[in-house]
């Protein structure tokens, strides 16, 4: 009965997604405020209702009810309760579910956010949230070929006794939040696109759209930011080969709204502080809400393999379409408001804060372009010739190069560089000492790489070259405005330094950020550039040496879990002749019904400072301790990752800036009806 409530809930949602564009619309050509009501009331009547879906579906996971399709497909009754409730996200039809109860969530949060006040600006955006919301619920009624109601039961009233279980991969940690936080940062970039749209709707074409989803556009940003950065670690852990990003179609299509999205944030500070780029950013939001949807279309429309996407469907072409659609909607509103859209200010010096924002703004579209090229190359060259030729992690290695250094010089130059004109005095006053230190390290990092025997150390020179800006260029800004403070009345230098933060969290968060990516930066430099990696097969008690590190293989273990199997290895770890420890690589074994036996790389990683120490092993039958002590090989792949834990250091640190610069206030023009 839950389910049949459910269902029918979804169904009344496609009248209240109507209700609610027809009254909103009526209500802002007419000034009808009582329309308007109506229409918010719409809104909040649809969250209502996709909440009671959603928690039908959850309802039925967590009581096993395996009459319903898609807990068959996903659950079991071994299957841990955290992996039940996460099976929700685990296939197409729970993912569209949960993406559209997300949007509802926050349209419904857009409508509260003023609900008493007269906000013209706010009701014309939750006409395209609202319409947002109508092609998901139209999606997951089940009557588009491709996708079912997850709802929906298995007809003449069959119950299976138990599910398949959801997939072992999805099975960890990592992917119980990794899919929600990147759904969360691509759904709520829908707010920032939506206030964009009711600005070009209502006239409004000022700044206050921007500064009214500032808030939305930074949460996004640092949800997306946490979302990527789990995908990779659950990359990292569960796939047993070393890495964390392998430019795959799925990885790129969570990326590439990333970038523009950090564009953007970049772009809407000139904006508001010099009236230009209107037309730029309304284009940039647009693009970044589209990569969402198109992101979509990758992952569920199968024309593309990765590991990480969903199975074949024909789905993906009502994401094209609705693409197509949402961009002649936003193409005709500039055309409408072409006029208002013009900017009164101009570009007045290259060398300018101005202009390094620009450029930084190219670059993030041209990486976002290049990107996108080579994720639909497969596309392109089944068209043309017939068959998928996917573009290997090579290619992308060597394109991004010239135009991430570049985006870390521009990292440290853009916030010390003059606006409107940069001046000789202050190009010396602001630039000598980023610029001396960054030789220095620059030439350091050279010296060191070719006394180590490095052939190629001219990139990581480079790196090591603007990653020392950038620092030395945040601190000299720290440093001076907290010097500052201080000579104004505060007690110390720190003290002046908590209240600079204080007085411009935005400014100040977003120099942490660029710490953060600083820091990124060099551990991708370490752990992409200069890993080992050695491979083996071993027996019992038998070595193997990779870089100042021997590994010697003990014992074997197996250990039984409530829906899968462990086992694997015991190996000593030892440097300089002392032994530091052990490490317990293993497979998991997990038995789905209807579907045979599934192993998994369950791989054991060691942190050796800032360093790691990684292990997998190759495929092995269920029994390894008896395999093992039969004297049988055991194939081992082991990885030594230099600076690898900078990357997730540097994340946090990122992290840390984006909630500074989220905590500050805004103030917002009220527009009357």
């Amino acid at each position: 009965m839950v389910a049949e409530i459910g269902h029918a809930a979804i169904w009344l949602s496609v009248f209240s997604c109507l209700w609610a564009i027809v009254l909103l619309c009526t209500g802002l050509r007419y000034r009808s405020h009582g329309a308007i009501i109506s229409g918010r009331n719409g809104v909040v009547a649809t969250f209502l209702l996709i909440s009671l879906a959603t928690g039908a579906l959850i309802y039925g996971f967590v009581n096993d009810d395996f009459s319903m399709k898609y807990v068959a497909e996903v659950s079991s009754h071994d299957q841990p309760l955290m992996y039940k409730i996460t099976a929700l996200w685990g296939r197409m039809s729970g993912s569209l579910l949960f993406w559209l109860w997300l949007v509802t969530l926050f349209g419904a949060l857009v409508a509260w956010q003023n609900w008493r006040a007269a906000d013209r600006l706010g009701d014309f955006a939750l006409i395209p949230i609202s319409i947002v919301q109508l092609f998901f619920t139209i999606l997951v009624t089940g009557l588009i070929e491709g996708v079912y109601n997850p709802l929906a039961r298995f007809p003449d009233g069959v119950a299976l006794r138990d599910g398949a279980g959801m997939n072992p991969l999805l099975q960890t940690p990592s992917m119980a939040f990794h899919p929600p936080s990147l759904y969360v940062g691509f759904v709520s970039l829908t707010v920032p696109f939506a206030f964009a749209v009711g600005a070009l709707a209502s006239g409004d074409t000022g700044s206050n759209w921007i500064i009214r989803s500032r808030r939305w556009m930074i949460a996004s940003w640092l949800v997306l930011t946490v979302g990527i950065t789990l995908g990779g670690n659950w990359a990292y852990r569960e796939l047993g080969w070393g890495g964390y990003w392998a430019w795959d179609p799925v990885e790129n299509a969570s990326f590439m709204p990333w970038l523009l999205g950090t564009a953007y944030l970049h772009s809407v500070m000139i904006q508001e502080k010099r009236n230009m780029l209107k037309l730029w950013n309304i284009v940039l939001i647009t693009l970044a809400f589209q990569f969402t949807l198109l992101g979509t279309f990758i992952t569920r429309s199968g024309v593309i393999s990765s590991v990480h996407a969903f199975a074949q469907s024909d789905i993906g072409g009502y994401f094209l379409g609705f693409i197509a659609f949402s961009c002649l909607g936003v193409a005709w509103l500039i055309y409408y408001r072409w006029n208002d859209l013009k900017s009164p200010n101009r570009l007045e010096s290259i060398l300018s804060r101005e202009s390094a924002f620009l450029l930084n703004n190219w670059m993030f579209v041209g990486l976002t372009l290049i990107i996108l090229w080579g994720t639909l190359w497969p596309i392109i060259t089944e068209g043309v010739t017939g068959d998928k030729s996917a573009v290997p992690e090579a290619f992308f290695n060597k394109v991004v190069i010239i135009p991430g250094l570049l985006l870390l010089f521009l990292t440290g130059a853009g916030p010390i560089v003059s606006w409107k004109k940069l001046t000789v005095s202050n190009f010396k006053r602001m630039f000598a000492k980023p610029i001396l230190f960054g030789l220095v390290g620059g030439a350091f990092m050279w010296g060191f790489l070719a006394f180590r025997g490095h052939s190629t150390p001219v990139y990581s020179a480079l790196c090591a070259f603007g990653g020392v800006f950038v620092f030395v260029a945040i601190f000299v800004e720290f440093y001076r405005g907290a010097k500052l403070r201080a000579r104004r009345g505060e007690t110390s230098i720190f003290h002046g330094l908590s209240r600079l933060i204080q007085r411009n969290k935005r400014r100040y968060g977003g120099y942490i950020v660029h710490i953060g990516i600083v820091i990124l930066y060099i551990g991708i430099m370490g752990s992409k550039g200069y890993y080992l990696l050695e491979s083996k097969s071993l027996k019992l008690g038998e070595s193997m040496d990779v870089g100042k590190y021997t590994l010697t293989m003990e014992d074997a273990f197996r250990n039984r879990y409530s829906n899968h199997t462990r086992a694997g290895v015991v190996v000593a770890v030892e440097r300089g002749g002392k032994t530091i420890g052990t490490m317990r690589p293993a497979r998991g074994f997990y038995d789905r019904a209807g579907q045979g036996e599934q192993d998994t790389i369950e791989s054991a990683i060691r942190h050796f400072g800032l360093n790691d120490l990684y292990i997998a092993l190759g495929p092995l039958p269920e029994d390894v301790p008896s395999y093992v002590r039969s004297g049988q090989l055991v194939p081992l792949q082991v990885y030594h990752n230099p600076l690898i834990n900078l990357v997730w250091i540097g994340v946090g640190v990122m992290m840390i800036g984006g909630f500074v610069a989220l905590a500050e206030k805004h103030q917002v023009k009220e527009r009357d009806i």
